[in-house]
């Protein structure tokens, strides 16, 4: 069973994410990106997932190597 301390971490930390995307929706719904903002937007993802992964870089273990290898080429499409 997990403790009510880490359920109520686990939702305050479920609110503020969905907070953030709840601000940016009613905040740009009726606006027109300029295509700078635009590719700023798509290039979002790719900079998350290699943040996430990018401490990979100092390892010497080659199944971390291979998997930053492989997220570096998916990353890259």
């Amino acid at each position: 069973m997990i403790s009510w301390t880490s359920f109520w971490v686990i939702l305050g930390m479920l609110a503020a994410t969905y907070s953030t995307r709840l601000m940016g929706f009613f905040i740009l719904r009726n606006r027109t990106l300029s295509p700078r903002a635009a590719a700023v937007m798509d290039a979002a993802p790719g900079c998350v997932l290699v943040a996430v992964i990018a401490p990979y870089f100092a390892s010497s273990k080659p199944h971390e190597l291979v998997a930053l290898a492989v997220t570096i080429l998916v990353a890259s499409r």
